[in-house]
């Protein structure tokens, strides 16, 4: 399963060719596509639908990694304190095997006074996850030591989703206040890749190149989850 998805697909002729779907290179930016709308890519690929839900310390940069993800350049456009839930749909296309598949992954985002003002805003970030995302800063300690109490909160789910962990501010030339070795001990500790978001951007390529192997990186444990979950079942039978 690990290898499943070709990593660099989207730099290979095949990728470029469906580039123009999610990214305008005349306006070198990325294409949104609305709730009713879709990429209009052959209708032989396959979309698979997903639900991920972000959690972490307020100040880590849960919004900033949904605004990065989804090409939006102007990031303090939306990342002010959320009231209630935002919903961010960002569609990204991968090559499992011989076959693209479309997925069209849903990023539910809120915040702790949300979670505190109103009951019903946690059970439903939780109702039919998919994968908890966890989110540190590289430059807090405390957000870092935070993600195993915050994984475990999320064990009780009963669709047992696939746990994501992703460092924002990340300076790969400097020096943080969470260092490699810590991170190493966590990846080895947990069995879980923590995906970087360097500080730093790209001005000589677009954007979606800057993300594309974080987003690849998330399409791969939810495949793998499902995987998992598909061998149990046989196995059960």
């Amino acid at each position: 399963m690990s290898g499943a998805i070709n990593m660099n697909w989207l730099n290979s002729a095949e990728g470029e060719s469906l580039l123009h779907h999610f990214y305008d290179h005349a306006l070198k930016k990325r294409r949104i596509y609305g709730i009713l709308e879709r990429p209009p890519v052959p209708s032989s690929i396959e979309e698979v639908t997903y639900k991920i839900f972000m959690i972490g310390r307020p100040g880590v940069g849960k919004t900033s990694v949904i605004a990065r993800f989804s090409g939006v350049i102007n990031e303090q456009r939306i990342c002010s304190e959320i009231s209630g839930i935002r919903r961010t749909i960002i569609y990204w296309p991968v090559k499992i095997w011989d076959k693209v598949v479309l997925f069209k992954l849903n990023f539910w985002d809120t915040s702790e006074n949300s979670i505190k003002k109103y009951n019903h805003i946690l059970p439903t970030c939780k109702d039919k996850v998919d994968a908890v995302c966890s989110v540190f800063s590289f430059q807090d300690m405390t957000s870092f030591t935070d993600i195993p109490y915050l994984m475990n909160s999320m064990s009780n789910i009963k669709e047992r989703p696939a746990n994501i962990v992703i460092g924002t501010k990340y300076k790969p030339w400097s020096a943080s206040a969470v260092t490699e070795s810590q991170i190493k001990e966590f990846e080895n500790k947990w069995k879980i890749k923590v995906l970087k978001i360097d500080v730093n951007k790209s001005t000589t390529r677009p954007e979606i190149f800057d993300c594309a192997q974080q987003l690849n990186s998330i399409c791969k444990a939810l495949w793998n989850r499902d995987q998992d979950f598909i061998t149990k079942q046989i196995i059960q039978v």
